[in-house]
């Protein structure tokens, strides 16, 4: 009876403490695999993370689970992108129940329009906003430091262990941001234009003083269109006028419509960008930090 009473006792507090990953550690539920790599670097062991969209995950077009649903009904803090990039997140939230206080990391930020002009303040309404803030180190050193203050708050008790390791990678992307100005000077200036598939590195093109002259899907005139013979056509001449060398496919893009462009266009298409998603482990993407130096290294060698 003593052993019975024992096990009861056991039983009630696993129920009253909830999940199991929940014991002294917030639950921290990130969109995507770039912010669940941010909040790795800040939160080390001291949090229970789930990123919803992993590695080669589309965010634009994924399609959310019921496990991602509880998942969100179960977390303190969801971290987010928000600007439209998650197209599917308010209502996956609302759905939910949950109660979590939502991070979205871009709020604050310098931001660009979809066509590439530097907006004043926060975006007005209809305004649409271009959300690849990644491609600038500063922007991801601002969005590491809401992560940390977030954590802060929801255990104090960790806020020295979250400051120390939010520092250290801050550090990590100053330096981050030097090397990628030094690896890009060899490019000349007239040789500094992109084509790329979808507008993904407007802000890493605004950082290290490049062009993105245009991409393949907005020569359809929608991402999730592909372009008709006669779009690729024009883009193609456009690719040739322009002296364009090279034409860059992403990650997270089927790539043969940009090999057709690049291919009638005369020019060569170089190795894939990990663009809005990181890499599968193992790969040069594997984290925000290596995929930054690998895409400045293809661009570099391929517009040289």
């Amino acid at each position: 009876m003593i052993l019975n009473k024992k096990i009861l006792a056991a039983a009630f507090a696993l129920i009253l403490a909830g999940p199991a990953g929940a014991a002294g550690r917030p639950r921290v539920v990130a969109t995507f695999s770039l912010l669940g790599d941010w909040v790795r670097a800040v939160g080390g062991s001291d949090v229970d993370l789930n990123v919803l969209v992993g590695p080669g995950g589309d965010s634009h077009t994924y399609e959310p689970s019921p496990s991602d649903g509880r998942a969100l009904a179960e977390a303190d803090i969801v971290v987010e992108i928000g600007l439209g990039f998650e197209p599917w997140m308010d209502r996956l939230m609302i759905a939910s129940g949950g109660r979590a206080r939502q991070v979205r990391v871009t709020e604050g930020m310098p931001l660009r329009d979809a066509e590439g002009r530097r907006l004043a303040g926060a975006p007005g309404r209809g305004v649409n906003v271009d959300p690849h803030v990644w491609g600038d180190p500063t922007n991801t050193a601002s969005a590491v430091e809401a992560i940390r203050a977030a954590l802060c708050a929801a255990d104090p008790s960790h806020s020295e262990d979250y400051g120390r390791r939010a520092r250290a990678y801050q550090a990590e992307l100053a330096s981050l941001d030097g090397w990628i100005r030094d690896r890009v000077a060899s490019v000349p200036a007239d040789r500094r234009v992109l084509v790329t598939t979808h507008d993904t590195l407007g802000y890493w093109a605004d950082r290290y003083g490049f062009r993105v002259v245009d991409t393949v899907f907005s020569t359809a005139g929608a991402e999730s269109a592909d372009p008709s013979a006669s779009q690729l056509a024009r883009l193609s001449d456009d690719i040739r006028a322009r002296g364009v060398p090279a034409v860059f496919i992403e990650n997270v893009t089927n790539p043969a419509v940009s090999r057709a462009v690049a291919k009638a266009a005369g020019v060569r298409t170089a190795p894939p960008l990990f663009t809005d998603a990181l890499g599968p482990k193992g790969s040069p993407g594997e984290t925000y930090l290596e995929m930054m130096r690998y895409n400045a290294q293809v661009i570099a060698e391929a517009l040289k």
